[in-house]
């Protein structure tokens, strides 16, 4: 099937890229992770696309989903074919999945019915999203910070719970924790469970990247996967790390001030790939670079400070000695 002129929509309505953002089929993971890297000039609406799920996705447990299923059903008994069965363009219907289910949901909670009462998400969570060349420092009601860096998205509740605090997080952020025994801190990505009593440390989880990491810098976390096969503890300079479809959590050291540079607006390449350069180009300027070379070994190093996108682009070009063209948010490396 031809993706190409798909939009954010399309993709949402799409089963396989569905089953991609959710992580539950191997097949579809490795598919998606394959295309996006090979047209990288679809970030934006994939992006996008990642959005509307993450709104659309509620955390609801089976016995949930189809107390919701059966109210919902109840509530649009006449119309239900019509909202929930409508093509996309022409292309295959939007089928009766979780995520159809959660954007039903969705419906209902908006004209008051039973959802709000019964799981009142929108109330309870804040969601933080950083824009493109954006840092911001949000300070929790516990007192613990997180930077965030551009293109990122921090979810979290207005209070926490009595046993735990729990955020979740998309892109990269640095957590500086309050410490509460009582407590334990938790960070959710895609891919790790992160947690803590009280320490700093620094997590990497933007979906267009590889790889999601956890580095430390001082005190002490448990990283553990997301199906929880794997879990570690970290000393301070460790990193964890998830390559890929791995689900192997593999440890080493690192530099802080590589690591974190980013909080001082530093740009820092450490012999990168050139997916791991047009990534994090993108997700920090919202820039997306297509190489044209031929040349697919990079192992780019470099590091920026507070500088733009056009100079970065030009200290690449002159170290791999290749030429560039620009078209709007598009750039183009060339021979």
């Amino acid at each position: 099937m031809n993706f190409n002129h798909y939009n954010a929509e399309d993709f949402v309505a799409e089963e396989s890229f569905v089953a991609y953002y959710l992580q539950t089929d191997e097949k579809a993971i490795a598919f998606w992770e394959s295309w996006i890297s090979l047209n990288p000039e679809h970030l934006d609406e994939i992006y996008k696309a990642e959005l509307l799920l993450a709104k659309l996705h509620l955390q609801l447990n089976e016995t949930e989903l189809n107390d919701a299923f059966n109210k919902f059903d109840h509530f649009i008994a006449t119309g239900r074919d019509e909202v929930l069965s409508k093509p996309v363009k022409g292309k295959k219907l939007f089928t009766y999945t979780k995520v159809a289910v959660a954007a039903s949901l969705l419906i209902v909670s908006s004209l008051g019915v039973y959802f709000l009462q019964k799981i009142n998400v929108a109330q309870e969570y804040v969601s933080y999203h950083n824009n493109y060349g954006k840092t911001a420092t949000i300070t929790l009601e516990d007192g613990s910070k997180v930077s965030l860096n551009s293109n990122s998205t921090l979810k979290y509740p207005q209070h926490f719970a009595s046993d735990k605090r729990e955020v979740e997080l998309e892109g990269e952020g640095f957590f500086e924790i309050s410490k509460d025994k009582d407590r334990p801190f938790m960070v959710k990505t895609n891919k790790l469970l992160t947690t803590v009593l009280g320490t700093k440390f620094n997590v990497s989880a933007y979906r267009n990247l590889a790889a999601v990491s956890v580095a430390l810098v001082e005190g002490s976390v448990t990283v553990e996967l997301s199906n929880k096969t794997q879990k570690t503890t970290l000393k301070p300079t460790e990193i964890a790390t998830v390559k890929g479809l791995s689900n192997k959590i593999e440890t080493a050291t690192f530099e802080a001030d590589k690591v974190t540079a980013w909080r001082t607006g530093a740009v820092v390449f450490e012999s990168a790939s050139f997916q791991e350069i047009a990534s994090k180009i993108y997700n920090i300027y919202g820039i997306t670079i297509i190489n044209k070379t031929g040349d697919n070994n990079w192992q780019y190093s470099g590091s920026f400070t507070k500088t733009d996108y056009i100079s970065i682009i030009q200290n690449i070009c002159f170290a791999k000695r290749i030429n560039y063209k620009m078209n709007n948010n598009i750039i183009t490396l060339v021979p």
